[in-house]
């Protein structure tokens, strides 16, 4: 039997289900929808002329989603600032989404409250910890989301209610319908990457097969989908313990298109994933290149397309099967997807708290 197909030895890897997390993302989106809308944040949309989001890693991405989402619709600046410090743009027209899934990211509290005391108008998105303690005291607009989740896991919690704030602001377009096709879209494609599902007939087990020994590169094309190709990166690192690394079409074919042309024992236990939603003009002619060029070199290549009719779908199509994939590959690594040892090290050294 395929290691990936004895489930109750791969359950022994896994002791806070971590692939249990990724498979109840559709039910996380779905809470994190009716949390937000029926949430009363009482904010005045006239005064904004910027959204800024602050946060680190699990977290931020959320920011860089919403950026995503929004590209071809917000009708203002959407930026991400991860870090201690703020840009100096931030006044009392900007609207600062502070999100921290467990509320004591040192760096997002810090930024929150400089925000603050900039004039911005604050929302804390957050389970709990020093950033909802910041919120109630200043009484300023907060969206609790439940505990329990590894930050990663909690990308429907981190990612909804900033999104359906700017839609109760109409800064973007009504998102309920999109949200309805994101779920409906992930509750069926669960069924194909569930653990129950045999490898020979599992898109998300026989891709961890591919990569496994091998290091990943993810690209993206177009710039705008480029945080789909960081969101597989990102869970690559934490989940399998891989190193991975991204990068997006047009650019790379300005610079990164050279290194292909390496010698073999450089590039031998490489892997590469593109991800697209549609391939056109000159854009499948960059892509075919690429591809051709790359399987001439004898490197395992993966095409995966997103679909939907909503841009909210679109990204999560795009990573759903990454989640997945990501928890197969530390499996077969024989890893606990959930740990992050070298992280709680370090926030120990610094002396952060490990919640």
């Amino acid at each position: 039997m395929e290691k990936l197909d004895q489930i109750n030895e791969l359950k022994k890897l896994d002791p806070q289900d971590m692939l249990g997390s990724v498979y109840r993302l559709p039910e996380q989106i779905e809470e994190a929808s009716k949390i937000s809308y029926d949430t009363e944040l009482r904010l005045d949309r006239r005064s904004i002329n910027k959204v800024l989001i602050l946060g680190m890693g699990g977290s931020a991405i959320g920011g860089d989603i919403l950026k995503a989402i929004a590209f071809d619709s917000a009708r203002i600046p959407i930026l991400v600032n991860r870090d201690y410090s703020l840009p100096n743009y931030i006044d009392e027209n900007t609207l600062v989404f502070a999100v921290s899934y467990s509320g004591n990211t040192v760096e997002t509290v810090n930024s929150a409250v400089k925000s603050y005391e900039k004039g911005a108008i604050v929302v804390s998105i957050t389970s709990g910890g020093k950033l909802a303690e910041f919120a109630k005291e200043k009484n300023l607009p907060l969206i609790q989301i439940p505990k329990g989740l590894a930050p990663r896991a909690a990308i429907g919690y981190v990612t909804i209610p900033p999104l359906v704030v700017l839609d109760q602001l109409e800064i973007v377009p009504s998102q309920k319908e999109a949200i309805r096709e994101t779920i409906d879209y992930l509750r069926k494609k669960r069924e194909e990457f569930k653990v129950e599902n045999p490898t020979d007939v599992n898109p998300a087990k026989k891709l961890a097969k591919m990569l496994y020994g091998r290091i990943p590169l993810i690209y993206s094309v177009e710039e705008r989908w480029a945080v789909a190709g960081y969101r597989w990166k990102c869970q690559f690192n934490e989940n399998s313990k891989y190193p991975a690394f991204t990068h997006f079409f047009p650019e790379l074919n300005h610079n990164e298109i050279m290194s292909w042309e390496a010698d073999s024992q450089i590039i031998n236990d490489l892997s590469l994933i593109f991800l697209y939603i549609s391939l056109e003009g000159e854009m499948k002619i960059r892509v075919d290149f690429m591809k051709e060029k790359i399987e001439a070199r004898g490197i395992p290549v993966f095409l995966w397309q997103g679909e939907g009719k909503y841009s909210l779908t679109k990204f999560f199509s795009l990573t759903y099967l990454g989640d997945f994939t990501t928890v197969y590959l530390a499996y077969l690594a024989g890893k606990d997807p959930f740990a992050i040892g070298f992280i709680n090290e370090l926030k120990l050294r610094i002396g952060q708290s490990l919640s």
